[in-house]
């Protein structure tokens, strides 16, 4: 079964670093993947292999559940079986190199369940250290419509883009003003009636941003000029700027310190337990 490890790896390792199917890599890319496959083989038999992964197995419904993602992945079973087999993969070396990957997973859940608290002294201090990490600025959902100014070409020259963009705002009053944004918006949000999303109001253009908050909602602008060229805007909503609190921020800086001490753990164990098992090899 190591062979079939080994395939299911390489499909793995060289799916994940280049959307690649193995036989579509380059040499390089083939290098690439063939030395971190075995790492990860060397690294999966330090995990079987130690103390640690004594009495920890894996159920038959968590290796059904595995099966049934890699399924997930195509187009139905004779798809799957199809891809099995180009791979040189059966289907018993396939739930073989999955029970070994979940059971390493498992261990490594072990080794780094015992994680102790985030201080709050700790959070304190780098919530007051960071504060503008957990800020927002003001943000307005927009929608625009834009033509652009180029001397270059008559039709788009100042005078000329002034004059159409009149003619729009004009037509904007008794017009929707998402078709309009289709038929006569330069911006590539034209392709979406002119919608914009949600824009922080320290990226607008200050022309515009200045303008927001004396528009009243749905409403349509004068004529804003920037230097791409004349807008017309109107916002849907708005949000204003807000600095998240303590309370607000500590779910996040315990989840940040469980993530960071789980994997310093890993890695620390996963170190002793590699070293442990070239020592034994060559002892």
């Amino acid at each position: 079964m190591e062979t079939q490890k080994r395939r299911y790896l390489t499909v793995k390792v060289a799916t994940e670093l280049f959307k690649l199917n193995p036989e579509l890599l380059s040499a390089q890319q083939q290098l690439q993947v063939a030395s971190q496959v075995q790492r990860l083989m060397q690294l999966q038999q330090a995990i079987l292999h130690s103390h640690e992964a004594m009495g920890i197995g894996v159920s038959a419904s968590q290796l059904e559940q595995a099966w049934a993602q890699c399924l997930a992945q195509f187009d139905g079973e004779a798809s799957f079986a199809q891809s099995l087999a180009k791979q040189g993969l059966t289907s018993e070396g396939l739930r073989a190199a999955l029970y070994d990957e979940l059971r390493c997973e498992r261990v490594l859940e072990h080794v780094s369940v015992d994680i102790p608290p985030l201080a709050l002294e700790q959070a304190q201090a780098y919530f007051d250290g960071h504060r503008q990490e957990f800020s927002r600025a003001a943000i307005w959902q927009l929608s625009q419509i834009l033509i652009t100014v180029n001397q270059d070409y008559a039709e788009n020259r100042r005078h000329a883009v002034l004059k159409r963009i009149c003619h729009v705002r004009h037509l904007a009053q008794t017009h929707d003003f998402a078709q309009l944004a289709l038929q006569y918006s330069e911006c590539p949000s034209a392709m979406e009636q002119g919608f914009l999303g949600w824009c922080e109001q320290d990226k607008l253009y200050p022309q515009i941003a200045a303008v927001l908050p004396s528009l009243a909602e749905g409403a349509v602008s004068d004529p804003i000029e920037t230097e791409l060229g004349f807008h017309l805007v109107r916002w849907h909503q708005f949000k204003p700027a807000k600095v998240a609190s303590f309370d607000e921020v500590l779910p996040l800086l315990q989840q940040r310190h469980q993530q960071r001490a789980k994997k310093y753990l890993q890695k620390q164990w996963l170190n002793r337990v590699f070293i442990n098992k070239v020592a034994a090899d060559l002892g």
